[in-house]
């Protein structure tokens, strides 16, 4: 059981996605909650410990990547975390997220089939992805600072960059899904965190850009 790298990667990705959402639904009840009690502080006190988990058990991850089972763990714990954030936003715009995670299935299905047996090489993409990817981190830490326009285009290119590294991510992975060497369970972890952040990365880009006018 689990002995090849995709069976490997496919079983961590599967079992972080399935506690994110369950974390999700558990934050969307406390967030309904919370608003009948008219209890707004309880809302943003859970997003902030939400968020402070996520960070911490995300930077925790890097350094244990390859400590077994402590990597498992902080896996774990940061995807619940992120799942629990993301709760909040999800009851809080629950038709537009409900449409942002029909389209983001469909795309991380789409691109999975694509990447891994067209035969297509999509090495080249990775520069100009990482590229896009600073131009949106640098764009969102202008926006902390200063109010500006352009959400709605930077929403719409961070769902070309995430759908990029999606096809970039499964591409990689299917490179070396016979290669020896590489099926472990260190590398495959790897590859569930990247493939992991696509997804997510693409539903937020997705809600942005579809509540954008909102």
């Amino acid at each position: 059981m689990f002995q090849t790298l995709l069976a490997k990667t496919f079983i961590i990705l599967a079992c972080s996605l399935t506690a994110a959402w369950f974390a999700c639904l558990f934050a969307a009840s406390m967030y309904n909650n919370a608003l009948q009690m008219q209890d707004y502080q309880a809302v943003k006190r859970y997003t902030t410990w939400a968020l402070v988990i996520n960070i911490g058990a995300f930077l925790l991850l890097m350094f244990v990547r390859a400590a077994f089972p402590l990597n498992m763990l902080f896996m774990a714990l940061f995807t619940a975390s992120s799942g629990f954030s993301l709760g909040v936003y999800f009851a809080a715009y629950k038709d537009t997220a409900q449409k942002a995670l029909a389209l983001t299935v469909l795309t991380t299905f789409l691109t999975g089939l694509i990447a891994m047996f067209s035969g297509l090489d999509f090495a080249w993409m990775g520069t100009f992805l990482f590229i896009g990817l600073i131009v949106i981190v640098i764009f969102s830490i202008i926006r902390i600072f200063a109010r500006i326009r352009g959400q709605r285009f930077m929403a719409g290119l961070g769902v070309l960059i995430f759908t990029g590294y999606l096809l970039f991510d499964f591409n990689r992975l299917a490179k070396l899904k016979e290669a020896a060497a590489a099926n472990n369970w260190e590398t495959a972890l790897n590859f569930a965190i990247n493939i992991y952040l696509d997804i997510i990365n693409l539903f937020i880009s997705l809600m942005n850009l579809m509540s954008s006018n909102n």
